[in-house]
């Protein structure tokens, strides 16, 4: 018999509760949210919670994290539960779990979700989610595999606060964060001896000069020559895209040239410099307006 939310639950709270685990629990919890480790801890809104922040340990703790034996606490509670083929079965749904960023492909409503990473796709039985996402949404999540069933998702899944942009679906498996990287980076945590990071805002300039500017003067900052372009050049790369309707493709291309980043926000900043300069970029079969014109005109139009 193949695994069923309800029992991953019973599962969930096995490991949350047993006296059995009591003191190893506790010193997952402190590696898990870092308390030995620097900084202040400001959490990203939505994410810092109590409830929240103790689902996505309990998720970690149950699914990921493992014992001296190399068993993982999950495996241990389903043996306190069940038993025969059932827990045979149970075992090695639990083993194969997976912790995934991914993309939110199709909705089933009052079912769940079909989730895409790139080539892969999951079918997630969760009626809850299926009300709380939409298509293009991403979450991150434990996902484990039930049989027929598809796959049921694990305690402290979370909806992915950060718009992620369609070239950055093409490679998405390079920016896989572990459970522990994730709280981290939701902790964003500040610490006195570096300086913090400066917040990215998607740019919109009124002309192509200027988006092109604004790209050059980035892109010599950090010496990503393939990025410094002419404004001629940089028109010509986003028409010969807008030919093939393929946002997707010259978000692929910019990202082949700005070359290695160290981090979603980074790869985000030059998508977003580059989309700036695809919506200023004269549409020949627009009247040679930019889409920034098209909508500004449109707002005027609708009173907005």
């Amino acid at each position: 018999m193949a695994l069923t939310a309800s029992i991953v639950e019973q599962i969930a709270a096995w490991c949350a509760t047993s006296e059995a685990l009591a003191d190893i629990r506790a010193k997952a919890r402190s590696e898990y949210f870092g308390y030995d480790e620097p900084g202040e801890v400001h959490y990203m809104e939505g994410a810092g919670d109590l409830t929240s922040r103790e689902r996505r340990f309990l998720g970690w703790f149950a699914l990921t994290f493992k014992m001296p034996d190399g068993r993982s606490p999950a495996e241990l509670a389903a043996a306190a539960i069940l038993s025969g083929s059932e827990l045979a079965s149970a075992i090695d749904s639990l083993r194969r779990t997976r912790h995934v960023l991914a993309m939110v492909a199709m909705v089933n409503p009052g079912r769940g979700l079909i989730l895409r990473l790139e080539d892969e796709e999951f079918a997630v039985e969760n009626r809850q989610l299926s009300r709380l996402f939409n298509r293009g949404d991403a979450i991150y999540a434990h996902i484990i595999p039930a049989g027929r069933r598809g796959w049921l998702i694990g305690p402290g899944w979370l909806k992915w606060p950060i718009g992620i942009m369609p070239g950055m679906q093409a490679m998405l498996k390079k920016f896989q964060l572990s459970p522990i990287e994730l709280e981290r980076f939701l902790q964003q945590k500040e610490e006195p001896e570096k300086e913090a990071r400066p917040k990215v805002d998607l740019p919109q300039d009124t002309s192509l000069k200027d988006a092109v500017a604004r790209m050059t003067e980035a892109a010599k900052t950090e010496g990503r020559d393939k990025l410094i372009m002419t404004p001629m050049q940089w028109k010509e790369l986003v028409l010969s895209h807008m030919k093939s309707n393929s946002v997707a493709e010259f978000a692929k291309e910019v990202a082949d040239r700005a070359g290695e980043v160290n981090s979603v926000e980074d790869l985000n900043k030059w998508l977003g410099l580059a989309m700036n300069i695809w919506n200023n970029t004269p549409q020949p079969d627009r009247g040679g307006k930019s889409a920034f014109e098209i909508r500004q005109d449109y707002d005027i139009q609708s009173g907005g």
